[in-house]
């Protein structure tokens, strides 16, 4: 059962960016369905890393795109990324010093912060890019 649906609402109309997107709905999913399951530590645990590891990548290009086109919402959309990698990062800790189990709260937060973020936070981000499209480097000439 997909906690995290994927669907045209959340496309920002940037390739890139939405093809990452698609694929962290996908991770939440996966991480969702071996938790209803039951799934113990072993399986949860590279479905957990591999979400983390993702979604680090992701905020990384992310903000890669916002340095180049001096993007003004630059410091709150970078915080926010900082605040759920921080979070992330602490319950990875937890779950693997035996300290966290894994629940459904888990995913549906994870699912909740992506859907928010993405039609919050990348569409403004989006809509910039579109309003001030990448310059291309002049090419030299010979």
């Amino acid at each position: 059962m997909s906690i995290a649906k994927w669907d045209d609402s959340f496309k920002t109309g940037y390739e890139p960016v939405d093809e990452q997107h698609t694929n962290l709905f996908a991770m939440v999913n996966t991480l969702h369905d071996a938790i209803v399951a039951g799934k113990g530590t072993d399986a949860l645990a590279p479905a957990l890393q591999k979400l983390a590891h993702s979604t680090i990548e992701h905020f990384a290009e992310e903000e890669k795109l916002m340095t180049s086109i001096n993007y003004p919402g630059f410091p709150a959309h970078k915080a926010k990324h900082r605040d759920l990698t921080h979070q992330v990062e602490e319950l990875l800790a937890k779950f693997r010093e035996g300290k966290l189990v894994l629940s459904v709260t888990i995913s549906t937060f994870l699912a909740n912060w992506l859907r928010h973020h993405i039609k919050e936070d990348d569409f403004a981000l989006i809509k910039y890019l579109k309003e001030h499209p990448l310059q291309k480097p002049a090419t030299a000439s010979h």
